[in-house]
């Protein structure tokens, strides 16, 4: 299920950044933003467009799906997403459907950018 608020967003992103061992402030800097504007997206605070979450996505190495989750999915996420093909259980079977998902991202951002 879906994320219904942007405080459940910004509660995806703090956890990505944490099991990623990335402060708010290098997220902030990566996306040339304050702290402070960062701090409101992690709080559900300010509101972010598809191009913003497609470039915190990026930047974190995780699908934007797994930003708009509810917290109680976003660790079964990639299972679910997957679950016309069973459980995926090999490590590097799953390391390269991250890595396509990953790319899929990439290119959407690339079309925004262009058709922007």
């Amino acid at each position: 299920m879906y994320a219904t608020d942007f405080a459940q967003v910004g509660a995806n992103i703090q956890e990505r950044l944490q099991l990623k061992g990335m402060s708010q402030q290098e997220l902030a800097n990566a996306l040339s933003i304050s702290k402070q504007v960062m701090n409101k997206i992690i709080k559900g605070y300010k509101a972010i467009n598809v191009n913003e979450l497609a470039r915190i996505a990026s930047i974190l190495g995780v699908t934007t799906d797994s930003l708009l989750l509810m917290s109680d999915d976003v660790n079964s996420a990639n299972d679910r997403d997957l679950s016309f093909m069973g459980k995926i259980s090999d490590i590097e079977t799953r390391q390269k459907v991250d890595l396509i998902r990953s790319a899929i991202d990439e290119i959407h951002l690339l079309e925004e950018l262009v058709n922007g």
